[in-house]
């Protein structure tokens, strides 16, 4: 679908939809319990559902409802089905050691963008282990029983590797560990992953960049609320950095979300962030600053976004790992921004902007990724001509209600046929 975006005020405040990371996390720690465990206020999005489908086709039943998903827990088995991820880099690297679980050969089938993304942390770690795995183009073939013992994985390609056998070591017979070897980068996910293990009863100890896990530990089925998704407020945090006037209702204060730091990066940028029941930002002269997203990659796109539309010169560094997301994610908005007028240096693991005369009417594409989707949009918004964005639908991946909360604050948006 295309959307035709035009320049427009926004005003209101808004819900942001709940967190992702976190209904991902909720989802597979409440399948691994023996019991019922509920989870309030769930996502219900096409990365979510394709972990909610993955774990059905290993055993785990769900009763959904409106506003809760009851899970009944200690089901994991072989059913023979395939676990098609499509383009969710969680389901795909949360389900593989659950799915060692069941100690048959289990299979998997990747999107063609998910294909490209990397899987070597497993594929080393599993080798030391005597553990089958093996991908055939689109497809991931493994086959277990897991192993306890010590993993090392790489800290600076995804810390979803890291989360994937997080859930799974605790329940094995014998103790493990795992060592972060190099950067340790997107930690604060990590962190988000052994505080949802916490709440199910299972410990996590953390010391020098090593995990240390200890076996034959049980979860123990609990209700769990699933928090609003600062990586999603985000946009419309710098929306309103940029000039509009949003509240942003329902915010954690106390959140793990590694994505809580774009408060910290708006603040470090001259805006002043006030955050006591809900989030406003007081619209202020951005000042020249540089951003590390080494720690938080899906910043990336929004933060280029409000680099670009800044009269100021704006460096982001730690960018590397935005090639291997749903899209080339430094690709994508370095080609639609130049669509629009940006001037930016590009080097190999950072990005300078340069203030800029932006102007729109132009087309844009999604690249089919969601961040890439929303963050135009958001431009589209503040500049003049506004934006036309081919491939909105993407945002179905995370926040299939994007547009409806755009259209409620009071943008301007038309379906082209």
């Amino acid at each position: 679908m295309i959307y035709q975006i035009k320049q427009s005020p926004l005003a209101g405040e808004i819900y942001v939809v709940p967190s992702k990371s976190i209904m991902h996390r909720a989802l597979i720690a409440a399948s691994l319990c023996d019991g019922h465990s509920i989870i309030k206020n769930p996502l219900f999005a096409v990365d979510t559902l394709q972990t909610m489908d993955g774990l059905k086709n290993l055993g785990v039943l769900f009763e959904t409802r409106l506003d809760e998903v009851i899970v009944l827990g200690d089901s994991v088995r072989h059913t023979g089905i395939p676990i098609n991820a499509r383009e969710s880099g969680s389901t795909l690297r949360f389900l593989i050691p659950v799915s060692l679980l069941t100690q048959e050969k289990e299979h998997f089938v990747l999107s063609p963008s998910l294909v490209k993304r990397p899987m070597s942390p497993y594929e080393d770690a599993f080798k030391a282990k005597g553990i089958y795995y093996e991908q055939k183009d689109n497809n991931i073939y493994c086959q277990g029983p897991l192993k306890a013992g010590d993993y090392v994985i790489p800290g600076d390609v995804s810390s979803q590797f890291i989360s994937g056998l997080l859930f799974v070591l605790p329940i094995l017979d014998g103790n493990s560990k795992i060592v972060i070897k190099g950067n340790y980068e997107s930690k604060s996910y990590v962190d988000l992953t052994i505080n949802i293990l916490k709440a199910f009863q299972i410990q996590v100890i953390e010391k020098h960049n090593v995990l240390f896990i200890q076996g034959n530990q049980k979860y123990l089925p609990t209700n769990i609320e699933v928090e609003s998704d600062y990586s999603q407020a985000a946009f419309f945090l710098v929306a309103a950095a940029l000039g509009h006037d949003i509240t942003i209702k329902g915010l954690n204060k106390s959140s793990l979300q590694g994505d809580k730091s774009i408060l910290d990066f708006l603040n470090q940028s001259g805006c002043k962030v006030n955050f006591e029941q809900d989030v406003t930002v007081e619209k202020t002269e951005i000042k020249a600053t540089t951003f590390d997203i080494s720690n938080t990659p899906d910043l990336g796109p929004i933060l280029f976004a409000l680099a670009a539309l800044s009269n100021a010169e704006i460096t982001i560094k730690g960018i590397k790992r935005l090639r291997y997301k749903e899209s080339d994610r430094i690709k994508a908005m370095c080609e639609n921004l130049t669509l629009i007028g940006s001037k930016f240096l590009l080097k190999d693991n950072e990005i300078t902007f340069y203030p800029s005369q932006l102007k729109g009417g132009v087309k844009v594409s999604s690249f089919n990724d969601h961040r890439i989707v929303m963050s135009m949009a958001i431009i589209a918004t503040l500049i003049e001509g506004g934006l036309i964005i081919d491939g909105i639908e993407a945002v179905n991946k995370s926040y299939p209600t994007f547009f409806e909360d755009l259209r409620f604050l009071g943008a301007k948006i038309y379906e082209i046929k």
